[in-house]
């Protein structure tokens, strides 16, 4: 009796796909729910027992705290959406194909994310609305594609169906892609199922349209409804016939949160209403105090955990006969689809025995062999596919070897790294103190996982820099709302981004803002476009320069509304390098590029450089050299390839080379073209772009000593120039240029700012560990932060609200220029209309051939016009 609780879930979810006799019951008939009752703890014990074992096996979600303070039709939406991510993408299992949620994200969009706009015809918000539930369900399908892609690029680059097929596949790949229509399914399970005998998509809208008036009760029905057809059109014809494992959904506490017990109820009417002919639903587990939630109408007694295979059947066959005596007049009460399950103690989901004798078959000798070697083997995978995430600190978890979450200050990314405990705590403490007033929360959206140690001091850079833009925001004389600071850690290269961000609507009800997005990849830009276009939320990014994360200036639709940049594109850091010396687009050329997909920074500068490049008779130089990383910090076969590249450069005119990659791949390149033996060239210059801000950190004194090359022997030195960001040292270097008279109003006031940071760098000296200003990073995410701040502050201003919304913030972002400008550190940060920072100031540093340190050449701007007064930071109509 002990473990038959557990054999009846892993029947109802085909966990154990091919047992024979197991438990069946009339689906036909609807779903089934199975309400666990018990002590509380003891329910909580059970529970996780339950997710332990299920999770990466069947899609099931992990359930999330409700958030406090929102509306409680607005609770009910989130923990909808926190069951559609678990058992979607979040619950994906092991090799399968995650569960996608078009029709909740339609129902969800249309009913409370989507804001009709007070000035536009009833046609114009009908097309908005169509507008944005079809960007919705192209959102949601790409949790679908993301994951085909891996799978079916091999094929189409396998030579033999190239050379067979002759590139057909790819061909009709891209044929059906041009025709695909991702939306199409969605709006005809609305126009046939939900709202029958509407003829077209419009209508479907504007019924949707009207269902905004509809009562909450409606509208969680609606949302309940499209959730379960999504799951049921995952299962089609295939996956049923191979006895898919069934999805779970687990709803704890439903008597003491009331979002949870909506939820409850509103399945259970769904699946005797509209839903009740679905060819699967999931299995739907609840748990409460002993008869504290029992449901509303057809409630029966609890039963044991040994009785509860005989009560389904026996509670579906008198269902039938109830329904049966109604037809004749009959008003006898319907039994309830919940079975209420008594568990007095803790029952173990690690184990599982047989419930009768009917399971146990007497294998022969060669299916015991057999059996006995899979058991092991699968024992092994499943253990491994199905242990959960493992916490790595306060409310973070462990994804894949990253440490991922939301940390508002109590749970430290990369402890062992000195000083980033430190700031952790500052960060805490600053919340702590703006906790009891009005706030908005800040969220720094940056990844925080790296095994290189210039990496690691770069990301406790800018979590310093975020910090003391915190502090500044709220000290006493700082304009309103306080900041409340959270750091979100999407994983390395952003691969857990959905999750992060998930985390953080979930948990910080006062969002606001998210800054960072400080690397160039497919994946930060994916989440950026979730960011500004799906939850609607401003964002503020730092250091991601490629050209592609940039809104077009003049643009009638902006492709990341409410975004501000505060650190100029690779275009810009290009122009502001040539304005600065012409001489560095000599005629004597070479570029090295890294040509990996989903990088766009590389992708960016390499387009950058080789426009540089046109026009100064490029046949002096060398043809493109192009290589495949296979990580961004990840060497693979580019130290061989460097070498080649080496030689060739040195068989070249070429004195100049351009190099399109990250600073890892740098490092290995410029010692490559050091330790090459070249008598041709005394010398080279390799020009790059912002990521080599952590080069100075990467080199040790030997290594630096390479570069200085050897005459004698023909090995040339190598000097290395990029365009930074930022620099501690940049306005102070500026003003004593100024021979005669008073330094312009811009200088005046960047040197001000970057003395302000000093000082408050001094004032927490030994509190937030050691600071170094040197790659500029701290100095940057000050700004960022800063930039979030003021834009927080300007929306007060507009909309008189202590804490304004997120929509007011977004409008108010452009306004960032002239007497708004944002007096950064790194410069003046003057925001166009499309949130690009117009001639924003660079620095060319120059790291010289065995130089112990950075060296600073002064500062650059990409108009080749250096600002002096206010009227140089009012945006010119094309910028």
């Amino acid at each position: 009796m002990k473990h038959q609780l557990e054999q009846v879930l892993a029947d109802l979810t085909y966990r154990d796909r091919f047992t024979r006799n197991r438990l069946r019951f009339r689906r036909g008939q609807g779903a089934l729910m199975v309400q666990v009752e018990g002590d509380t703890e003891l329910m909580l014990e059970w529970l996780r027992g339950v997710i332990r074992r299920y999770r990466g096996l069947v899609p099931v979600n992990n359930p999330s705290a409700v958030q406090d303070g929102l509306e409680p039709q607005l609770q009910v939406v989130e923990q909808l959406q926190t069951i559609a991510e678990g058992c979607g993408y979040g619950g994906r299992v092991a090799r399968g194909l995650p569960i996608v949620f078009p029709r909740f994200a339609t129902a969800r969009t249309a009913l409370y994310d989507w804001r009709p706009v007070a000035e536009h015809s009833h046609a114009q918000r009908i097309s908005d609305l169509r507008g944005r539930i079809e960007r919705a369900i192209a959102e949601e399908r790409r949790h679908t594609l993301h994951k085909l892609r891996p799978r079916l690029k091999p094929l189409l680059d396998d030579p033999a169906v190239t050379q067979q097929l002759s590139g057909l596949p790819s061909l009709a790949l891209k044929l059906i892609n041009a025709f695909r229509m991702p939306e199409r399914r969605t709006f005809r399970w609305y126009r046939t199922r939900r709202f029958r005998g509407q003829r077209t998509d419009e209508s479907v809208c504007e019924v949707l349209y009207e269902w905004r008036r509809k009562p909450d009760h409606q509208k969680q029905l609606l949302l309940v409804e499209a959730l379960l057809a999504d799951i049921d059109a995952h299962y089609g014809l295939f996956r049923r016939l191979n006895h898919a494992r069934h999805p779970m959904i687990l709803l704890p506490e439903v008597d003491t949160i009331p979002a949870r017990r909506i939820i409850r109820d509103r399945i259970l009417e769904a699946c005797d209403g509209e839903s009740h002919d679905l060819r699967l639903h999931p299995l739907v587990i609840s748990t409460a105090g002993p008869g504290a939630a029992a449901p509303a109408r057809g409630a029966q007694a609890a039963v044991a955990p040994g009785d509860l295979a005989k009560e389904i059947l026996h509670r579906y066959d008198a269902r039938e006969a109830v329904a049966n005596r109604r037809l004749r007049d009959h008003d006898d009460p319907l039994p309830s689809r919940l079975i209420q399950v008594r568990l007095d103690q803790a029952e173990s989901p690690e184990t599982t025995k047989p419930m009768d004798g009917r399971r146990r078959r007497i294998p022969g000798p060669l299916t015991a062999v057999i059996t006995a070697a899979a058991v092991v083997v699968a024992g092994v995978v499943v253990e491994r596919s199905l242990r959960g995430p493992e916490p790595c600190g306060t409310n973070l978890e462990i994804h894949e070897g990253d440490c991922v979450g939301v940390s508002d200050g109590a749970g430290v990314f990369m402890p062992a790294v000195p000083g980033m405990s430190e700031v952790f705590a500052r960060i805490a403490e600053q919340n702590r103190a703006v906790a009891a007033r009005r706030h908005a929360t800040v969220a720094l959206l940056i990844p925080l996982e790296s095994g290189d140690p210039a990496v690691r001091r770069q990301i406790l850079s800018e979590v310093q820099g975020a910090y003391l833009a915190q502090a500044q925001a709220n000290g006493p004389d700082a304009a309103r709302p306080s900041i409340r600071l959270v750091i979100a850690n999407p994983g390395r290269d952003y691969r857990h981004w959905r999750f992060t961000v998930g985390r953080l609507v979930e948990q910080e009800p006062n969002l606001r803002v998210i800054a960072g997005f400080n690397l160039s990849l497919t994946t930060t830009k994916q989440a950026l476009t979730y960011v500004t276009n799906t939850l609607r939320i401003p964002a503020v990014a730092s250091v991601v320069t490629a050209d592609d994360f940039a809104n077009e200036e003049g643009a009638a639709r902006l492709e990341f509304p409410g975004l501000a940049r505060v650190v100029s594109t690779s275009k810009d850091q290009a122009r502001a390098l040539l304005n600065f010396d012409p001489t560095l687009a000599g005629k004597e050329t070479a570029l090295v590029a890294d040509n990996r997909p989903g990088d766009n920074y590389n992708q960016s500068l390499r387009e950058t450089f080789s426009a540089a490049r046109q026009g100064r008779n490029p046949a002096a130089g060398v043809q493109d050299m192009l290589f495949e990383s296979p990580g961004v910090e990840s060497p693979g076969v580019t130290p061989n390839e460097f070498e080649d590249f080496a030689a060739n450069i040195c068989r070249s005119r070429a004195k100049v080379v351009y190099f399109a990659g990250r600073a890892f791949h740098l490092e290995l390149f410029v010692k490559k073209l050091a330790t090459t033996y070249c008598r041709e060239k005394a010398s080279y210059d390799v020009i790059t772009g912002s990521d080599a801000t952590t080069l100075d950190q990467r080199l040790d004194d030997a290594e630096r000593a390479l570069l200085r090359g050897d005459p004698r022997s023909g090995k040339p030195s190598v000097t290395i120039r990029y365009a930074s960001p930022a620099h501690p040292d940049a306005w102070t270097t500026e003003v004593e240029k100024v021979k005669a008279g008073q330094p312009s109003l811009y200088l005046r006031e960047s040197e001000d700012a970057m003395e302000a940071l000093r000082l408050l760098i001094a004032e927490q000296a030994g509190t937030m560990g050691a600071v170094d200003l040197a790659d500029g990073r701290t100095i940057v995410t000050h700004d960022v932060v800063l930039t979030a701040s003021r834009a927080l502050a300007r929306a007060v201003h507009s909309s008189e609200q202590e804490v304004p919304t997120a929509d007011r913030i977004r409008k108010d972002l452009g306004k960032l220029n002239s007497d708004l400008r944002v007096r950064g550190a790194s410069g003046w940060i003057c925001l166009t209309n499309a949130g690009n920072p117009y001639n924003k100031a660079l620095f060319v540093v120059r790291l010289a051939p065995g130089a112990g340190e950075l060296a600073l050449e002064g500062a650059a701007w990409p108009t080749g016009r250096v600002p002096k007064n206010e009227s140089d930071c009012v945006v010119p109509a094309t910028p």
